[in-house]
């Protein structure tokens, strides 16, 4: 038979770890938000809409102790290429980001304006007819997408 102190242990674990849980969960949401702020601000597309927890430790500089998470995520400049990035979270603050070098220059924004990526040279010469009954369909540079 279980006493009142017995039953009270069992259900404070379970508890503590739905705390934990939610906790985890709504980290990792403002990860998310941050990195697809981060791939808008630099004019990258967040591929997967997703970021994976990469380290997790205390910090207890700055008032209360928080835990300071490390994300990755991966994104693209171009919409053909794969790039991984990564983030910094202490409680829900973006404390540290670190994103790949871009092969295009940024086009310097007029006052105002959303910054824009210069456009890529069109290859000249390439013969883009499909052959009826050919199964081979020929690899053009990606498209920007909205999503």
């Amino acid at each position: 038979m279980l006493t009142g102190n017995d039953a009270l242990l069992p259900l404070t674990t379970c508890v503590l770890i739905g705390l934990l849980w939610y906790a985890s969960m709504r980290a990792r949401e403002r990860a998310i938000a941050h990195a697809q702020r981060l791939c808008n601000r630099y004019g990258a597309q967040m591929l997967d809409q997703s970021v994976v927890l990469h380290g997790l430790r205390p910090l207890w500089r700055g008032g209360r102790p928080r835990l300071l998470r490390s994300y990755r995520f991966d994104l693209s400049y171009a919409g053909n290429d794969r790039h991984r990035a990564s983030l910094m979270l202490a409680g829900d603050r973006l404390v540290d980001y670190s994103l790949p070098a871009r092969e295009e220059p940024l086009v310097e924004p007029a006052r105002g304006d959303a910054l824009k990526i210069a456009p890529a040279p069109r290859e000249s010469g390439v013969d883009m007819t499909i052959v009826q009954g050919d199964n081979v369909v020929p690899i053009t540079r990606g498209r920007r997408t909205l999503h």
